[in-house]
């Protein structure tokens, strides 16, 4: 027996009702990028790898042990958007341009993890960066527009999360102030947040490991590393998120895995995914423009999870589906049948038929697991006529109509 084949682990193949709800979920995307006035960049999978030690952070899980390297090359496969659409905008020069631009994504990532439901090696993120400007409305926009794309394609059960690092001085004090008060754990961490500790504190409010939550939950969320300015800044953003009715939940300790956020962070949660429960996060990036070689520009962004969005929302009725079915009498007409669903098709009406040499009886079995809307009985006697029989899948009522006919008369139905 022949070896059959199996996808990469941690890849997932979209069967054809998965891809029918990612595609609509992509539509849907494509038309709130619209309204809040974003634009598409379609960018590479290949970056250079010190892109992303650079712009996300050499200690971060992403840097260390998650980014797929080409053999031999210093090539990646892009793990996340952020750095990339970056990289695009300072090697266009597109700040001389314009000072203020928005994009979006949508599009493969990939990452070595360990593969588990919600977390895959490859998985697709729509994304958006915003690039120009440090206003709070942006942040509220930014949130807005991710909040959009979930409520739009019927995900309504999610918290809002939200905290600030504030800038690179409260950012660095804010780190000094969590190696300080964890120094005394040291022995009760895991392996990574051991590490950690040492090179990159804050890392460690991120680690899922269930000893480690423990004793980040028990510090004290009274010492605040802010400064009057960012301080300010996040009370009046939060008065915003207010004003615009956007539930949140100010989570002190949120930070996330890339070393390149200041001020604004953000994640979209969903408890119903389990461990995993990140359907999309964000913030600002003030800083990762200048130190990926450009000028002093900020910027903010977000990304969500498709496979995680698919993991929420059913897509057992969504299937595609045809409008008209072409079912012919006997075989020896199937011809004329052909002929009639090609015209259908250069109208511009979705139309299929049987390649499969079926009865009528089989045809017309074909056209329920289709959910074609009308079926077209093309028989012996009606073709003497010059006509056809339209069946309404819905009602169960047909009607004999010209074959001339045909096509304005679905085109005013369907």
């Amino acid at each position: 027996m022949k070896e059959v084949y199996s996808n990469i682990r941690g890849t997932f193949d979209f069967d054809p009702a998965t891809s029918f709800v990612f595609r609509k979920v992509e539509q849907i995307a494509l038309k709130i990028f619209k309204i809040f006035a974003y634009e598409e960049v379609i960018l590479p999978v290949l970056e250079e790898k010190d892109l992303f030690i650079k712009g996300v952070g050499r200690s971060t899980d992403i840097v260390e042990r998650q980014m797929f390297k080409i053999e031999s090359k210093d090539i990646v496969l892009r793990p996340e958007g952020t750095a990339q659409v970056v990289r695009y905008y300072l090697q266009n020069s597109l700040y001389k341009q314009s000072d203020f631009h928005k994009f979006f994504y949508i599009g493969p990532m990939f990452r070595g993890e360990r593969p588990q439901k919600g977390r895959l090696r490859q998985f697709h993120h729509i994304g958006a960066e915003a690039i120009g400007s440090d206003s709070i409305y942006l942040d509220a926009e930014i949130i807005s527009l991710s909040l959009a794309i979930l409520n739009t394609v019927g995900i309504k059960e999610y918290d809002l999360k939200i905290n600030t690092l504030g800038c690179v001085r409260d950012r660095d004090e804010f780190s000094r102030y969590i190696k300080k008060s964890l120094a005394d754990n040291k022995k009760n961490f895991c392996e990574d947040c051991v590490r950690r500790l040492e090179n990159n504190p804050l890392r460690i409010l991120d680690c899922k490991n269930t000893q480690c939550r423990r004793i980040v939950d028990s510090l004290s969320t009274e010492n605040s590393c802010l400064c009057e300015s960012c301080s300010r800044k996040f009370k009046d953003l939060l008065a915003l998120l207010r004003d615009l009715n956007i539930k949140f939940m100010h989570v002190p300790f949120l930070v996330r895995g890339l070393d390149y956020y200041t001020n604004t962070v953000f994640e979209i949660a969903s408890a119903s995914l389990g461990s995993q429960d990140a359907i999309g996060a964000g913030g600002r990036y003030n800083n990762l423009i200048k130190s990926l070689g450009g000028p002093d520009i900020p910027a903010i962004g977000f990304a969500l999870g498709v496979e995680r969005m698919l993991l929420l929302l059913d897509n057992t009725n969504d299937r595609p589906r045809v409008d008209v079915f072409m079912a012919a009498s006997s075989s020896s007409i199937a011809n004329v049948a052909f002929k009639i669903t090609n015209k259908l098709r250069q109208e511009g009406i979705s139309s299929d038929c049987d390649y499969t040499d079926k009865s009528l009886k089989g045809q017309l079995r074909l056209s329920q697991k289709y959910k074609a809307r009308y079926v077209v009985i093309v028989g012996e006697e009606e073709l003497k006529e010059n006509s056809i029989i339209l069946k309404d899948m819905q009602s169960s009522t047909q009607e004999k109509i010209a074959i001339n006919n045909l096509i304005v008369s679905l085109k005013n139905k369907i």
